[in-house]
């Protein structure tokens, strides 16, 4: 009897490769040399956009389908997985300040991105918040409600349309911008995020311009997060030291603003409170920006800005 799972194999190893592009269509390969060169407003080497992330863990089961797979590897408790739940809920009541301190010495506005949770169960929070931020991306119903294949397509697309409408309702604004929990997709979310309105999503750590999710349909954009020198990739999970830390992200900044002299660059600094609002690491964030601060050919702004004008730069 033949092996179906042979069967699957053999015609893998044997399909056609088809050069230049990937085994999905929501967008081709682009090399970024030739590319037509990208200008900054100002003359500007580099954007910069400094984006908090507030993504907030239930307390109780969320009763989820699929159980989402925190950072660390460390797996999750039978709930209340308080260790877990309570250091994630640090960067709610002590981290963010301390990092909002930071930006407010600096004059710097970062972007936030808000979960439903955070948006309904922290409002305090959230009021504090939207007055300093300069935009709100969409995080989610909760970082422990990940976006997920297992999903059917209708129950995804609730997902997606329920957590724009709940964020809107407690926050009064709609987001524009997209980043799943725990950078979570399904292989339709793209599609459906451009059903709904959304205007960029920030899953793709794959560049260091934005660049269209053409597949998507509508004008969806993908704004790249530098998930290398984020808090969670480099001092949570790699456990990199906070000073090591600020170092590489230094040295990335002032490549890039060289490189920028060719074709604009962008460096989105993904911060998480729970991570970089801690005592011993804060002082490391603060270094890094105030070494962007003071570098001339930067313009510090939103994810939101940095992907319109790319759109204006783009349109025939």
């Amino acid at each position: 009897m033949p092996d179906p799972v042979m069967n699957v194999v053999d015609a893998a190893a044997t399909a056609p490769a088809r050069p230049g592009c990937y085994d999905h269509d929501w967008f081709g390969w682009s090399p970024l040399p030739a590319r037509p060169a990208l200008r900054w407003p100002g003359g500007a080497r580099l954007a910069v956009s400094v984006v908090l992330h507030l993504g907030a863990v239930e307390w109780e089961h969320p009763g989820s389908a699929v159980a989402p797979v925190p950072p660390g590897g460390r797996g999750i408790g039978p709930y209340p997985d308080v260790p877990r739940m309570s250091h994630r809920e640090f960067g709610h009541r002590v981290g963010v300040f301390r990092l909002l301190d930071v930006l407010r010495e600096l004059d710097l506005t970062p972007a936030a991105v808000v979960d439903v949770l955070t948006a309904e169960a922290y409002r305090p929070l959230t009021r504090h918040l939207l007055p300093v931020v300069g935009e709100v991306l969409a995080g989610g119903l909760s970082a422990g409600r990940p976006i997920t294949s297992a999903m059917t397509e209708d129950e995804e697309r609730h997902y997606i349309v329920s957590t724009l409408d709940r964020l809107d309702a407690a926050l009064g604004v709609r987001p524009a911008g997209w980043l799943g929990p725990e950078h979570s997709e399904s292989a339709r979310t793209p599609a459906l995020l451009a059903q709904a309105g959304v205007g960029y999503l920030a899953d793709w750590a794959n560049d260091e311009q934005p660049y269209p999710v053409r597949g998507a349909g509508g004008d969806l954009w993908n704004f790249p997060l530098s998930w290398e020198l984020s808090d969670l990739s480099a001092m949570f999970l790699r456990q990199v030291s906070p000073q090591v830390w600020a170092r590489s992200v230094i040295e990335a900044v002032d490549l890039l603003h060289a490189e920028g002299a060719t074709t604009g660059r962008v460096l989105a600094l993904h911060l998480h409170p729970w991570v970089s609002g801690q005592a011993f690491r804060a002082s490391a964030v603060e270094v890094v920006l105030r070494h962007v601060r003071a570098l001339d050919g930067v313009w510090i702004t939103t994810p939101a800005a940095i992907v319109g004008h790319c759109r204006e730069q783009a349109a025939p």
